[in-house]
């Protein structure tokens, strides 16, 4: 009796799971080093993997986010179809605060790919997205106020917009946002450059040489010879 109960529920397991769609299985942490690799094919193999992830399983805040992440990453390294790169990934960002409102890095990348689709338009063509970025930069850092990436990202804006009353451009938040940033992780060379930035944006450019001479004495920027030129095209403008 037992025996003919259990075998039709076993054929009916069956073929309900045949007619489920499979899971693509993925491993987050591998793919967000692959995007963090900054190496092209890599970042291309990811967005492939979170892609076909996400076929599955469309509402996985998680592979939103960094798959908007991983469309900011493409953006910066490829040199055709850059504005629609960015624009890609922040509709997949806009998809990741909906999933996930409570997580700090939906809101965060979907502020950083404003920045970017900005930059790539000008930022006198794009200040109506000044406010909504900071605004996802603010809710980031609300929901986790040791998120240096977000006043890293706060820094460049409040340095690159331009001040009232056309927008919030402000010094003395640029740099109170990069030294936070450099306190919460003072290994970050990006972090400091930005310090170096904000600092010669203060008039205090003795500082901001002294804080390039530093960089550039570290051996750990020889591994990223993209901020070692931009480190070493700041230093000469600023000790001028």
């Amino acid at each position: 009796m037992v025996k003919s109960i259990i075998r039709p529920l076993i054929l009916v397991f069956a073929l309900v799971l045949s007619l489920t769609p499979a899971i693509y299985a993925i491993n987050y942490s591998s793919v967000e080093a692959q995007i963090e690799s900054e190496e092209l094919p890599k970042i291309q193999t990811a967005i492939e993997s979170l892609e076909k992830h996400l076929q599955a399983s469309p509402q996985d805040g998680e592979a939103l986010w960094l798959i908007a992440k991983a469309y900011l990453y493409l953006g910066d390294r490829i040199e055709d179809d850059i504005l629609e790169t960015f624009e890609t990934g922040k509709e997949y960002a806009d998809a990741a605060v909906e999933m996930l409102p409570g997580s700090p890095h939906p809101h965060f990348w979907q502020a950083s790919l404003m920045g970017r689709i900005g930059q790539t338009r000008g930022i006198l063509s794009s200040l109506f997205m000044v406010r909504p970025m900071k605004e996802a930069l603010d809710k980031a850092l609300e929901l986790d106020e040791s998120y240096a990436d977000a006043h890293w990202v706060l820094s460049q804006l409040y340095h690159q917009a331009p001040g009232f009353p056309l927008s919030i451009g402000n010094k003395k938040l640029a740099l109170e946002h990069a030294e936070k940033s450099v306190e919460l992780d003072p290994d970050n060379l990006e972090y400091q450059i930005q310090l170096a930035v904000a600092l010669e944006y203060n008039g205090r450019k003795k500082e901001a040489v002294q804080v390039l001479d530093d960089l550039l004495a570290n051996p750990a920027l020889k591994a990223k010879p993209e901020l070692k030129a931009e480190a070493e095209e700041y230093h000469a403008k600023f000790s001028k």
